[in-house]
């Protein structure tokens, strides 16, 4: 993985570096850099999941079609109306689902299967220091989600979205002991902060381009509004809609 190599590089300058210049006024500073320098790409790398730097991640589809996917359900309000949509459209989408919500909502992650849809693990807590846990806390997070999803649909996801977005290490050991793929996405809707279902759908179309994998969360009213607009919108652009295993051309569940 990235970070091992750069970790290595990183460790190799600084000893290089600390020969070379051991003797001046300016080892510190120089050191100081480089380390600083190494912080900020492993920060960079841990927020930014495109960046494939802890594991490799779906970022993006290899056919010319772009997929659907929503984060954070089920949701009892919002995730029927957003099924209502896209079963209206004859569109499938994937559903990353909270393990301790599709506990609570069990008809609903049913409903979203036996509509066609892909269902995906989204972490059973979504804690919000979920990125800091212990590599065997996070195992059993992710475990009790495809738990919950196989008990109620009889499917094991091997498809993982990060919490946040957020990776690690730890990560890349979890879902390797797993077998499941972590999952990105290449346009972020940012559909949480939309102030309305105008002001989500000019965001996804000005940056829709063939192959992204859109990411919206499906317990928002502004994107269950926009649904119907934003896959019209697909259609005039000629641009078709499909699955995530479709457009990745990867497994959906555990055979």
């Amino acid at each position: 993985m990235k970070h091992n190599i750069i970790t290595v590089l990183f460790a190799t300058a600084l000893v290089v570096l600390g020969f070379i210049f051991w003797q001046t006024d300016y080892v510190f500073y120089i050191l100081a850099a480089v380390f600083l320098l190494y912080i900020i790409v492993t920060v960079y790398g841990v927020f930014t999941i495109q960046s494939n730097y802890f594991l490799t991640s779906l970022n993006k589809g290899k056919s010319n079609a772009v997929t659907l996917t929503f984060d954070d359900g089920p949701d009892p309000v919002q995730t029927p109306l957003i099924l209502a949509a896209l079963k209206e459209q004859e569109v499938k989408a994937t559903f990353f689902l909270i393990g301790k919500k599709a506990d609570q909502y069990p008809e609903l992650v049913n409903q979203i299967v036996q509509e066609g849809h892909i269902v995906g693990n989204h972490s059973y807590s979504h804690h919000m220091l979920i990125g800091f846990f212990s590599r065997r806390r996070l195992k059993k997070d992710l475990e009790q989600c495809n738990a919950v999803i196989e008990q109620i649909t009889g499917k094991r996801p091997l498809y993982f979205r990060p919490p946040f977005g957020v990776t690690n290490p730890r990560y890349a050991d979890v879902l390797k002991e797993l077998g499941m793929q972590s999952v990105g996405w290449s346009l972020r809707s940012l559909d949480t902060k939309a102030k309305n279902k105008y002001a989500l759908i000019e965001r996804i179309l000005v940056r829709l381009k063939k192959k992204d994998i859109i990411l919206l969360h499906d317990n928002q009213e502004v994107t269950a509004d926009a649904i119907d607009d934003i896959v019209q919108h697909c259609r005039q652009k000629k641009i078709a809609i499909e699955t995530l295993d479709w457009v990745t051309k990867t497994a959906a569940y555990a055979s």
